[in-house]
This record gives structure tokens, sequence and C-alpha cells, in this order.
């Protein structure tokens, strides 16, 4: 797994060995910051259930200001860190916090939201729903990874679906702050 654009670009990512923590592919990953373009340069970028801090991590590559990685287990708490190591990058925090309960400890807001929780456990849905208006910034957009065939509103009280794009077994849900 590498970073595929920007100034980290073919940075190798640390992988995790247990199967809890499943990274996003590096072609749908790729394909997912083709399609946001230049949205991702001086955003504030906040990663909900990153793993290995992938996104976050192409993210800054591509010209984020800052990223806020959150996560609760060990193992990937861990990735993070070292990925992070791997860069020269300090617009960087890493929090240990359980999701969605957590959300009301971050302080926005952020341009630029991706939820990519374990699939079938309902956490894509729950966190999407339990998103503070406080957490996101007028222009905001929140990018949901769920696998294909889990339901997810069109629209919350907040936001609304623009896209949706299938990978294989991978669906992305784009949405933006409903003005």
């Amino acid at each position: 797994m590498r970073i595929t654009s920007g100034k980290y670009r073919g940075l190798p990512l640390k992988v995790p060995k247990s199967s809890e923590i499943r990274p996003m592919m590096d072609k749908v990953r790729k394909a997912l910051f083709d399609s946001l373009g230049p949205a991702v340069q001086d955003c504030r970028v906040l990663d909900l259930f990153c793993g290995t801090g992938a996104l976050g991590l192409e993210a800054l590559s591509r010209g984020a200001k800052e990223v806020v990685f959150v996560d609760h287990g060990r193992e990937a708490l861990s990735l993070i860190r070292e990925n992070l190591k791997r860069t020269s990058e300090t617009e960087a925090r890493i929090l240990k916090l359980e999701l969605p309960r957590g959300l009301s400890r971050l302080e926005g807001p952020f341009d630029l939201i991706f939820v990519t929780p374990p699939y079938g456990k309902g956490l894509a849905k729950r966190t999407l729903l339990a998103l503070p208006e406080d957490l996101l910034s007028e222009e905001a957009i929140v990018v949901v990874e769920e696998r294909t065939g889990e339901e997810l509103p069109p629209e919350t009280s907040l936001l609304t679906r623009f896209k949706q794009k299938r990978y294989g077994q991978t669906e992305l849900h784009f949405y933006r702050r409903k003005s």
C-alpha cells in the first residue's frame, strides 16, 4: 500500500497484521482523490475510523492544511503513528475516541470528512447521522465508505448525497452540507 499522488507519492505505508483493519485499496483511494480534485488543497480534514491513516496521509500529500486522525483500536493508532513518522508532517493530530459517541469531543469545522468504519456494524450510518453541525464548514464534503448494497440515507438534517461510486464490493457516498 502506497500514497498514490502528491508530495509523498510512492511512499509505502505500513499495513495491518489483523483483519480488523480494512484499508481502502490504492486504486479506490486514487479514484476518490482524483474525483475530489483541488477541493483537498488547504482544507482541514477529519479522518474517522482512520485505520492505517492512508486517507488522511493522501490528503496531506495532496496539499491539505491539517488532518485529525481518529480511531479507537490500539493497532490502528500504532499504525497511523508509524505511517505519520514516514512523512515530515507536523500538521496532524491523532485522537483515540470511540465513534460515533466521541464526535462531540472534536473541534471543527472541517472541510473534508472521511467516514470509513468496519463493514457490517452499522457504524457508517450511525456516524453520518450523528455528525454535529459544528464539525462541518460551510462547504464541507463528507465521504462515507460502505460495503456495496448497504443502505445509507440520501440525506440527513445537515447533509445531502450528491454522488455515489461503486468499486467492486466498495461503495463511496459523497455528501455536501445543505445550504
